[in-house]
Formats: C-alpha cells, sequence, structure tokens
C-alpha cells in the first residue's frame, strides 16, 4: 500500500505536473504574468515554481502565497493537486485564484532523496511519542526554517512583494510546514490556511510564538493518512515512529496561543454538491487572531475541491461542496501584519 501511495503520487504530484515554459528566474522573468522556475543558491537541489497573476502590471506589490506540497509531492505539483479533476486552469486551481484575486504564488520544492524523489519537509515533531513530519527532511535534520528564510529573501528580490501581506498554506507535510512557521517566524505570516495536516511542531520543537497568527484549518474526518485524532494511517504510515498530533489537540495549541477565550461555535457549510458528505466551521470567540477549524464530515486525505489523485479507497473522497483554493484566499485576504 505505501508503495502505491508514493508511486502514484511522484507520479500524480510530480513530473505530470511540470509543464509550461520555465522563463529565467531573475527580476526580468517575473515582469509578465506567468511561471518562472528558479533555485534558492544556497539550496541548489530544490526548485520553487513562483507564478505571477494575470492582469499585473510588473510594478505594483503583489500578496504572497507560499504553498507547500505534500509528502513525496513537488512544487511544481502542488497546484494541480488543486484543481479539479487535476486539470490546471480550472476554476479551483489555486493559479486560477491568483489570476482572479491579484496575489503571486511560490510553490517550494522539499528535500528530496536520490534523484529528487519523495520530497518532504521538517515540519517538527519526533519527541514525546510523536512522529517527526517527514523524512528524509527529518532524518537529514534539514534545518526548513533556514530554508524558509533564504527563500523569502530570494523572492523579495524578485518580486515587490506586499510585506504586510504574505500567507502561507499546503496540505499533509506541507501543511504541517506552514503550522511550524507560524510557530518560528510569526512576524513573516499574516495568516496560515493548512490541509490535512496538523501541527506537530507543538510536540517539538514546541510552539512558543511572540505574537498570534490567524490559523485556518480544513480537515476530512476520516482522513486515512493524518487520521482526525493524530492516528496515523496505513497509507501513510511509512518510516518513523509515534503519532500525528490530531486536530483538536492542533487548535487547541492554537486557541491558547491566539489568546481565545471560549469554545467554539458550530455552522453547517451549505451541502452544494450531491457527492455524500458535508462540512462544518468552528470559529473560536474572543480570540486575538482569527482562529478556525473546517471539517469535513467523510473527507479523506484530500484538497477540497480538488484532485482525487488516487482512489477514493486508498485516500478517502474529495468533498466538492467547497473549494479549499478560494476558502484559503478569502481567509488570507482578511489579514495584514503590520508594518515596520
Amino acid at each position: 500500500m505505501r508503495d502505491l501511495l508514493r508511486s502514484g503520487a511522484l507520479i500524480l504530484l510530480g513530473c505530470l505536473a511540470a509543464v509550461g515554459c520555465a522563463r529565467d528566474c531573475d527580476r526580468s522573468g517575473l515582469t509578465t504574468p506567468g511561471e518562472t522556475r528558479c533555485r534558492v543558491d544556497s539550496w541548489p537541489d530544490r526548485e520553487v515554481v513562483v507564478y505571477t497573476p494575470a492582469g499585473w502590471d510588473g510594478e505594483t506589490p503583489l500578496p504572497l502565497v507560499i504553498a507547500r506540497h505534500g509528502h513525496s509531492g513537488t512544487g511544481a505539483g502542488f497546484n494541480r493537486s488543486t484543481c479539479e479533476d487535476g486539470e490546471r486552469g480550472t476554476a479551483n486551481c489555486m493559479d486560477t485564484v491568483a489570476d482572479d484575486e491579484g496575489f503571486a504564488v511560490a510553490y517550494p520544492d522539499g528535500t528530496g532523496t536520490f534523484l529528487g524523489f519523495s520530497r518532504s519537509w521538517n515540519a517538527g515533531g519526533g519527541e514525546g511519542g510523536f512522529r517527526c513530519v517527514g523524512d528524509p527532511a527529518c532524518a537529514d535534520g534539514v534545518d526548513d526554517v533556514a530554508y524558509d528564510d533564504d527563500l523569502f529573501e530570494l523572492l523579495s528580490t524578485l518580486l515587490p512583494i506586499d510585506p504586510t501581506r504574505v500567507y502561507a498554506t499546503g496540505m499533509s507535510n506541507g501543511a504541517a510546514m506552514s503550522h511550524r512557521l507560524a510557530c518560528e517566524r510569526p512576524e513573516r505570516y499574516a495568516a496560515i490556511v493548512t490541509v490535512a495536516g496538523a501541527n506537530e511542531a507543538t510536540a517539538s520543537p514546541g510552539c512558543t510564538p511572540d505574537m498570534p497568527t490567524p490559523v485556518l484549518h480544513i480537515h476530512g474526518s476520516a482522513d486515512p493518512c493524518w487520521g482526525y485524532d493524530g492516528a496515523v494511517g496505513e497509507v501513510c504510515s511509512g518510516k518513523g515512529d509515534g503519532d500525528f498530533v490530531g486536530v483538536d489537540a492542533s487548535m487547541a495549541a492554537w486557541a491558547a496561543i491566539n489568546g481565545c477565550t471560549g469554545d467554539p461555535t458550530v455552522a453547517a457549510l451549505p451541502d452544494a454538491a450531491d457527492d455524500g458528505l458535508t462540512s462544518a466551521l468552528s470559529p473560536w470567540p474572543g480570540c486575538a487572531a482569527d482562529t478556525e477549524l473546517l471539517r469535513v464530515d467523510g473527507g479523506g486525505h484530500t484538497w477540497p475541491g480538488g484532485w482525487q489523485y488516487l482512489a477514493e479507497d486508498t485516500i478517502g473522497p474529495v468533498t466538492t461542496d467547497f473549494s479549499a483554493s478560494r476558502e484559503a484566499w478569502a481567509f488570507m485576504a482578511a489579514h495584514t501584519r503590520p508594518a515596520d
């Protein structure tokens, strides 16, 4: 089963997604809308795909979303995983939302094994019965917070980024990495939106930011990989020992960090599609920064509104009641960091 997941993810989220022409990675290559591929000098084995939106004039400062792939994915493949049927250019793709709303997206690569396969992020964990997420980045002790520093420095030289409107998103291992960065670089990220991966950094190295961060977390109740309760499903058992941090524990940690003062309310989302799934949004009250959980009842290890990249009996179903890409941007767009 693990071999099936690995081979499927490598094909579907990797090579097949690397389409289109890449322009040179310099300022001139980013003055018109479209896709450019770059490498951070100090991390030459890791590509980052940078997408600038249609209609951009090449000069106006842009909001920036840094979007991190899941385990065994690639930066080039992440956008495709957000698209209905994996078809680029369709309505729910992150790039399409970027075109509609006028923001830039960076899709960086995690650390890969030989030939660049099985890419991952060192998103924390590894103590107190929790596993480190994920290998090979954890096994190699990769400092992905330092990588984020170097990546942001590069992007800041290439693009006129609005520093008050920088956001992080990701799925699974990439979601967990976004949580870790909100813990360790809260001054950089105005908000994070995470899908199918909780805050492993609460286990180690710890999550003690000196400011609150708006958080929207989206998770399927029947996720067969990152179990809602933190159990490691068979399709994601792989290397390492221990459990994942569960959704309730992760959200309780963020509610404490963000100074929330009560229990969340629960509001059902419209059941817009006949997909057998329902969803509910739970915001916490009295928070210094918005803290929200969007639970997909019966949902799998998938991006809502996105691609059923493997069979339902392997990863669970995708809900089509809403688009995680559009919900993510709506949440992000409501938040800014104060200017220095």
